[in-house]
């Protein structure tokens, strides 16, 4: 319940995750998991202009997302608010596979509803960086 707290307060008060958010249409819907409570699944869906989470479970979420505790702190402790460095650093948390800090996401829908759900504007808001290294991160190697 903890990482829930952390990373709710951060989706409801910082900027870069305002405008991370903002381009996510109405029916954009994720599943967040925190690995610390396996057995308990929250919802990620636009609350007005912006996303936030939710204290009930998503009914056919577009993607989950697993998360550790550790994974949670460092994002929310980052200091950019620039969502270019914050993508950056989320990549670079969920390549590393750390211990204790491990980000898994799982899409659950295809290219077409990834593009007119808003996803890939989010994406794009990153700029060139992140989408290379988004492009590392999920490439099959």
């Amino acid at each position: 319940m903890e990482s829930y707290k952390l990373l709710k307060k951060f989706f409801d008060n910082r900027t870069v995750a305002n405008k991370a958010t903002k381009p996510l249409g109405k029916k954009a819907l994720g599943e967040v998991i925190f690995l610390e409570d396996n057995t308990k699944s929250y919802s990620f869906k636009k609350d007005g202009k912006f996303a936030t989470l939710f204290d009930t479970p998503p009914s056919k979420p577009d993607f989950t997302i697993k998360l550790e505790q550790g994974a949670v702190k460092k994002l929310v402790e980052f200091e950019s608010e620039n969502v270019g460095d914050f993508g950056i650093k989320f990549f670079q948390i969920m390549k590393a596979k750390k211990n204790g800090e491990k980000i898994e996401v799982k899409l659950h829908i295809g290219i077409f509803k990834i593009m007119t759900k808003g996803y890939l504007k989010v994406l794009l808001l990153g700029g060139p960086v992140v989408k290379s290294v988004a492009k590392k991160v999920f490439s099959k190697k």
